[in-house]
């Protein structure tokens, strides 16, 4: 009998190097994300394609990525998310190589990224919570997550550094052959780093208090507290909804800030290398509010770190509308600190592991991906139209301010996580 009580006092738990494993997979999921729009310039003019020719390369990304994550969610319910996560990483990565040695044409460039967004969307939000939610207690599924989400954010870094310095080099074909070519290797990696569950290697979750520290028999004797349930079921569950809203609401707010941030910059008078420093200081700022969103989430009931976080942000992108035009530093002060407070995200994605037995965390979890979709798309188009009427961009914070606010409000009526699971 394999006891699953092991006190690793001597070495470090194997779920730290499952969280490394998660970290890697983000670096397949930015250069599948990042890559095109970074050297979009240069694919345009060799396949001859128009503004709105080259948006709709990325809009077919942008909606296979966020209209998939039910299918991988699923998915790994029913194979378990090693095997998801690698046949989702390789997918990726060989539609990365065959764009930059097949992609000729607008059809094949179309049919390519469609590819690449479909398997990006196993890669994130409907694989690593599930994953998460295994091999930690909920008293470090916080931190955990927010290890994880870095490596996205220093991946996008260092592409925005190398892969127009690439492309120099080598020209966009081969930039897309290279870089496909890393997204294997990192598969491969991470297929042989991660494992399913702790029970794989003789473990229980890592934080699991010493009173909940049982044998292996004990654990399949008291085993599916979700047996019988699947996709269907998860639909019909009240949290699954009342969480889809909540991150619909987010990504309202989260996207319309992401669309206007440079364009409200330049439309201060601020050049275009002052946006994109503006950009780099949102963008970094958020590895400080993961950093400390996540560890507070294991602590305090997430939700309340969730409403907590979305207000601060809310706050300061009032105060970005109050500073705005009166002075750059006071500017760029009051985007870091929006910066800090959209770091929730780990949080977030913590949370929804809270509410699902694992035997449906990846379906929930990509229900609620999937249905976000229409957070991702509305939000900066309808920032934009409000920008449109009022002849202001900063209409656009105040749209996404709004957004956020209400996003805060329906998880501060989320039920408690620290009650049994939700049906």
């Amino acid at each position: 009998m394999v006891q699953l009580n092991k006190v690793e006092n001597s070495r470090m738990h194997y779920g730290w190097f499952i969280v490394f494993g998660g970290f890697l997979s983000q670096i397949i999921l930015l250069i599948s994300l990042q890559t095109l729009p970074i050297v979009l310039q240069e694919v345009k003019a060799s396949l001859s394609l128009d503004n709105a020719s080259a948006g709709m390369i990325l809009s077919v990304y942008g909606l296979c990525y966020a209209g998939f994550s039910f299918f991988w969610g699923a998915l790994s319910d029913k194979i378990g998310t090693r095997k998801t996560l690698t046949i989702a990483g390789f997918l990726s990565a060989l539609m990365l190589l065959a764009f930059g040695l097949v992609a000729d044409s607008l059809t094949k460039a179309l049919i390519i990224f469609a590819l690449i967004g479909f398997g990006s969307a196993g890669i994130y939000s409907a694989t690593i919570p599930k994953l998460i939610g295994e091999w930690f207690y909920p008293s470090k599924r916080g931190r955990a997550m927010s290890l994880i989400t870095p490596g996205g954010v220093l991946t996008g870094a260092a592409l925005g550094i190398f892969a127009p310095r690439l492309v120099k080099s080598y020209g966009w074909q081969n930039t897309f052959v290279i870089l496909g070519v890393l997204a294997i290797v990192v598969t491969v990696i991470v297929f042989a780093i991660i494992r399913n569950k702790p029970s794989e290697k003789g473990l229980m979750p890592v934080g699991t208090p010493p009173e909940e520290v049982v044998t292996s028999s004990a654990i399949s004797q008291s085993k599916p507290q979700a047996k019988g349930k699947g996709f269907s079921d998860v639909l019909k569950m009240k949290i699954t909804w009342h969480l889809s809203s909540m991150y619909i609401f987010w990504q309202l707010g989260y996207m319309a800030v992401t669309a206007f941030l440079a364009v409200t910059i330049r439309s201060a008078g601020f050049t275009a290398v002052q946006a994109g420093l503006a950009v780099t200081i949102y963008n970094l700022c958020q590895l400080v509010g993961q950093q400390v969103w996540g560890p507070l989430s294991d602590r305090i009931e997430r939700k309340y770190v969730i409403v907590i976080s979305s207000l601060w942000w809310v706050a300061f992108a009032f105060g970005y509308i109050f500073v705005f035009g009166k002075g750059l530093t006071f500017m760029y002060a009051a985007i870091g600190l929006m910066g800090i407070g959209i770091g929730n995200i780990p949080v977030i994605l913590a949370a929804f592991t809270d509410y699902y037995p694992k035997e449906i965390t990846g379906s929930g979890t990509g229900i609620i991906s999937t249905l976000a979709v229409v957070g991702r798309f509305f939000g900066p188009m309808l920032a934009g139209i409000i920008a449109d009427f009022s002849g202001k961009t900063t209409s656009a914070f105040s749209f996404a301010a709004i957004m956020m606010f209400i996003a805060a409000i329906i998880a501060l009526l989320l039920p408690s996580a620290r009650s049994p699971k939700t049906s």
